[in-house]
């Protein structure tokens, strides 16, 4: 987002703003959440001690490094302190760990490398606090405020982001859902996710039972795909097109890693198999 676009911080409540942005950054207490829209420069009159990072991706970490730079600590998961030390693992890992063309990848995924100073599990604050929601990565976080505000990140979406991108991206859909039962037990009055608008708590566990719906029709549409055998890419092809997802290189990467993910929890529930013919992978169902 060009900065001429960044807004100033709006309240949630008590001492807990976000700005609102392709990528929301929350403000708390001298603590930024996933500046990764949001920059020291446009931040510059806001005092910052300390970066949170919900996950490692790099639409969320961005502009973490300018900060360091000025003094702040950095404080991302044990597991994801990997990925924001070195985006490219990100990169690597959606094209099998080889290397692949740039013009492939997501523009969510490349960016700014930044030291990680200390790791959320040996952080403590009282006024702030961490769960652990994996999923969407393997070492995501939120961060609860004393207000009652809820930083997401991306482990939550609201129907209004189901409906503009259709296939929300995750890497494991058993620990997404154990993330979503989790959420619709914590202590919060507002969420404000990683991407879209803030939400009041009713709102928010609205749309927890909305995105575990979501993700029980994509098994539904993968096992009713998978009546005969068929290949990865055929398979990636018809899912593509049964949600009208939007066409492009990246974004056929982004389906490719989600529909494995589901793909092998229904293999692991005894809902499917794969067999391998001339070095094609198959997909059926049981």
């Amino acid at each position: 987002m060009a900065k001429s676009e960044i807004t100033a911080p709006i309240k949630v409540t008590g001492n807990s703003y976000y700005i609102p942005s392709m990528s929301n950054t929350g403000l708390f207490k001298g603590y930024v959440i996933d500046p990764g829209s949001s920059g020291y420069e446009e931040l510059k009159g806001v005092h910052v001690h300390s970066v949170l990072i919900t996950h490692g991706h790099n639409d969320h970490f961005r502009h973490a490094c300018e900060f360091r730079e000025k003094g702040a600590r950095v404080i991302a998961s044990k597991d994801d302190a990997l990925l924001v030390r070195n985006p490219e693992v990100n990169l690597r890992g959606l094209f099998s760990w080889a290397k692949p063309p740039m013009e492939m990848v997501t523009h969510f995924f490349q960016g700014n490398a930044c030291e990680v100073d200390e790791y959320i599990e040996e952080w403590q604050d009282s006024s702030i606090w961490a769960v652990p929601l994996p999923g969407h990565t393997l070492g995501e976080y939120g961060f609860i405020t004393e207000d009652g505000v809820f930083y997401s990140g991306d482990s939550l979406y609201s129907e209004q982001i189901w409906g503009k991108y259709k296939l929300p991206y995750s890497i494991d859909r058993n620990l997404c859902r154990e993330s979503l039962q989790k959420i619709k037990t914590l202590d919060y009055d507002y969420v404000v996710p990683g991407h879209g608008v803030p939400m009041p708590r009713q709102e928010a566990l609205m749309a927890a039972d909305y995105h575990l719906e979501a993700l029980d029709r994509v098994d539904d549409i993968i096992l009713e795909l998978t009546a005969e055998p068929i290949s990865t890419e055929d398979l990636v092809t018809e899912f593509s097109n049964r949600l009208e997802l939007y066409k492009s290189i990246n974004n056929y990467w982004l389906t490719v890693v989600m529909l494995k993910g589901h793909l092998s929890d229904l293999i692991d529930k005894g809902k499917m198999k794969y067999q391998l013919e001339n070095y094609c992978m198959y997909w059926y169902r049981v």
